[in-house]
C-alpha cells in the first residue's frame, strides 16, 4: 500500500504518515481504563515455576509437590487465584502449567506462593498428575 498520507492542517495524517500526536497519548489510554474500572497500565505476564532443594516428607519416596498461588487483596483477604499440578517423586520439581497474571504498573500486588506435597494415595479425588521422570513432547 506504500506511504499512503494526506496533508491535513500541515501534518501527515493517514496509514502509514508521521501525525504529530496533540495531547499525551498515554493520558488517553489512562482516561480509556479508568472510565472501565482499570486504574493505571497494565500488562499481561506469564509466570512459570519451579523449585529446588525442597524437604522430602514422604517416608518410603520423595515428596509429591503442588504449588499454590494466592493474591492478597488490599483488605488483607488472601484468595486462591492458581494452583499447578502434581509433579511425583521429585524434590526439585519445575511444574508445566503457567499463570497469566494482569500486572498493574505502580500498583503494589502482592502474590504468595505456598509449595504443597500432595499425598494422592490419602485422596478421595482425583488428581491430575505428571511424574518428574515423564518425557514431554
Amino acid at each position: 500500500m506504500g506511504n499512503c498520507c494526506s496533508d491535513v492542517g500541515g501534518r501527515m495524517a493517514a496509514v502509514g504518515g508521521t501525525a504529530a500526536i496533540t495531547g499525551n497519548q498515554s493520558d488517553a489510554v489512562d482516561m480509556y481504563l479508568k472510565s472501565r474500572g482499570i486504574h493505571g497500565i497494565l500488562s499481561q505476564i506469564e509466570l512459570s515455576f519451579s523449585a529446588t532443594n525442597l524437604r522430602d516428607r514422604d517416608v518410603f519416596s520423595k515428596s509429591d509437590p503442588m504449588l499454590v498461588v494466592y493474591i492478597k487483596e488490599r483488605d488483607g483477604a488472601v484468595i486462591e487465584v492458581f494452583r499447578t499440578e502434581v509433579v511425583l517423586n521429585s524434590l526439585n520439581p519445575t511444574w508445566i502449567k503457567k499463570y497469566t497474571i494482569a500486572y498493574h504498573f505502580e500498583v503494589v500486588q502482592t502474590l504468595l506462593f505456598h509449595v504443597f506435597d500432595v499425598d494422592t494415595q490419602f485422596l478421595n479425588i482425583e488428581v491430575k498428575v505428571y511424574s518428574s521422570n515423564a518425557a514431554f513432547s
